[in-house]
């Protein structure tokens, strides 16, 4: 078994036409089908049902789709390895954060952007469940975000600071005269609250169940920006880290409540192959942190 009759099974699996197939693959049809023939004797099976203007995949062939693939993705992953070692002159680093917690990358991206301006540096903000789901699919190396409500034993982190949830609400709204507050003193507001599967919307329905359920929550989204702009109307409120108040027009109210911490911290899968990048990074990374003015406020200015 060749890794070129994975790649030639592969793509024709994807066409369902061993035509097409041979043209995505730059050879002549009557080579790819000389290769997976061949990897049909091997095997002694047909991989195939060989119809006049497709193929389809037989039993057979669906149960080897997903090996060959991991096959590639393997070999893929060995040619990453080495080329790594030519000494950070090409290569890519995927990065995933929560938008209250990415500003914490600024103090390294200039540096490390300055000294290996050939990698390529991808920035994704989404929820911090997508977040985790991503890293998982090895769509990330490492991602920047808040505990997840279920300990995941397969990852390794590194914890950055603790932030509290808090009430955030503009400055002028009644409920701002307060310096803290509790669940109960919350009902009767109209609230606007992240939606299901962002961590703090998790968080939340996992630790007060039946406070979340008491309270009129009128609005539910998935982009942090728009909720700002919806609580400095002065018609809602929220509930947040308390990390996340950037804005002057904005003040986070300390909730009274047991178990309203968050821990943020540095995400990345245990025991996997990390590029060269990543580690270059990470370690910059660490270096920055120790007077990273953001994270200073972050750990020194809550309430």
């Amino acid at each position: 078994m060749e890794i070129r009759q994975l790649k030639y099974f592969i793509k024709a699996a994807e066409f369902q036409n061993f035509t097409k197939a041979s043209k995505a693959l730059c050879i002549a049809e009557s080579s790819l089908s000389v290769q997976i023939k061949q990897l049909e004797t091997e095997l002694g099976v047909n991989l195939f049902v060989r119809e006049k203007k497709r193929v389809e995949l037989s039993e057979a062939g669906k149960k080897l789709l997903p090996y060959a693939r991991l096959v590639i993705a393997n070999m893929k992953e060995a040619e990453t390895a080495v080329q790594d070692i030519n000494e950070m002159r090409s290569g890519s680093l995927r990065i995933g954060g929560v938008f209250s917690l990415c500003s914490l990358l600024t103090d390294t991206l200039v540096p490390f952007s300055i000294k290996y301006p050939h990698i390529h540096v991808k920035i994704v903000c989404k929820s911090g469940r997508r977040l985790f789901e991503m890293l998982h699919a090895n769509e990330l190396d490492f991602v920047l975000t808040f505990e997840s409500p279920v300990k995941d034993h397969r990852l390794d982190q590194i914890e950055l600071f603790g932030s509290p949830l808090a009430v955030i609400a503009h400055k002028e709204h009644p409920i701002a005269k307060q310096d803290q507050i509790t669940f109960d003193d919350l009902v009767g507001y109209p609230l606007v609250l992240p939606e299901r599967g962002m961590h703090v919307r998790d968080i939340l329905e996992e630790r007060f169940p039946d406070k979340i359920q008491a309270l009129n929550m009128q609005l539910e989204l998935n982009d942090v920006n728009i909720l700002y702009q919806l609580v400095c109307t002065k018609h809602w409120i929220s509930i947040m880290p308390q990390s996340i108040q950037k804005d002057h027009r904005i003040k986070a109210i300390k909730l009274s409540e047991e178990n309203t911490g968050m821990i943020a911290a540095v995400y990345w899968k245990k025991g996997s192959y990390q590029k060269k990048t990543v580690e270059t990074f990470m370690k910059m990374f660490e270096e920055n942190l120790n007077d990273s003015a953001v994270l200073y406020r972050y750990r020194n200015e809550i309430f």
